[in-house]
């Protein structure tokens, strides 16, 4: 596990920015009172002023009947994609919510970056979102034959990141050649012992991991592998996976545990965890010196990966 210990004033004024976004919602609970299509477009708002890298553009791709858009940077390196599914708590976020990252993404990789839409719950509830994963991935695969394909997400974008994984080894799916999980939700069991650290979180919260699995998957086992993927049994044929979260999230725990049983099954499996920083911070990209750091730090595990060998972190 590699350390990156936030002192910018960037980070500090992005962490402020976000706790006061959430304006104390938090994902706790009474999610059957919310006004979904009134945060998704709060949500979606709020991304539309994030900086986008000038040098890419912008097109619209249909993967499947899936819906995405394609970053597509100036000066190309490779004919290599990266999938990313978008996070917002498997209940808002949107494929054009994402193009600031992506676009970032985009540039310092010098690789494609397509971003897309999936189902949401309450009114899609699994598997739906999965699903539409599924599709777009295969899809991708059939359009771009001869690209490789490192899928990444943050949030319930890494979750998913994850659990798309697990589908395809059930199925005998090709691959992706490496998984960039950020802040994932790993566990939805209600088992998994938070209690050894510190909770800070603007966002995720414990209490409403219980209210997010009664919406997202009502009654289906919550062991099942595609709902907590740390019980998936097959954890030692994953791709390389490097994933990263905050030292105080809620869902540190998840990311911390998943590297251990992957390690222990014998995948390549590595962890970089941040300080002082805020779940999903990853999306600031260039917007501070450490996610800048990070970024940079996916970027030389996913090529090194594209190019077949066993990346290493730091």
């Amino acid at each position: 596990m590699r350390i990156i210990t936030a002192t910018s004033n960037e980070m500090k004024k992005n962490a402020k920015i976000v706790g006061s976004a959430t304006g104390g919602f938090a994902f706790k609970g009474g999610y059957d009172k919310v006004n979904w299509k009134l945060v998704r477009l709060m949500c979606n708002f709020g991304y539309t002023f994030m900086p986008k890298e000038k040098d890419v553009r912008f097109s619209k791709i249909d993967l499947g009947g899936i819906s995405g858009i394609i970053a597509t940077p100036k000066k190309m390196e490779s004919e290599d994609l990266i999938l990313y599914i978008h996070g917002g708590g498997l209940v808002s976020g949107s494929a054009k919510a994402t193009k600031g990252y992506c676009s970032m993404l985009a540039k310092h990789s010098g690789c494609r970056v397509i971003s897309i839409d999936y189902r949401l719950c309450p009114e899609n509830p699994y598997p739906a979102g999965i699903d539409d994963c599924e599709t777009a991935y295969l899809a991708l695969r059939k359009t771009f034959p001869n690209s490789k394909v490192c899928v990444t997400g943050e949030s319930a974008g890494g979750f998913l990141t994850l659990t798309l994984t697990v589908r395809l080894l059930s199925k005998g799916e090709q691959l992706p050649e490496c998984l960039l999980p950020q802040s994932p939700l790993c566990d939805l069991t209600g088992e998994l012992d938070r209690s050894y650290y510190t909770i800070r979180d603007n966002t995720v919260t414990p209490e409403g991991l219980d209210p997010l699995f009664d919406m997202y998957a009502p009654g289906v086992d919550r062991k099942d592998p595609e709902i907590s993927v740390s019980y998936c049994d097959r954890l030692g044929e994953f791709p390389p996976t490097l994933m990263s979260c905050d030292s105080n999230e809620t869902l540190r725990a998840d990311a911390e545990d998943l590297e251990k049983k992957m390690r222990t099954a014998g995948a390549c499996c590595d962890l970089i965890m941040l300080e002082n920083s805020f779940h999903a911070c990853s999306t600031l990209g260039t917007g501070s010196p450490e996610t800048l750091e990070l970024m940079q730090e996916d970027i030389s595990f996913m090529k090194a990966c594209f190019r077949g060998e066993r990346p290493s972190v730091g």
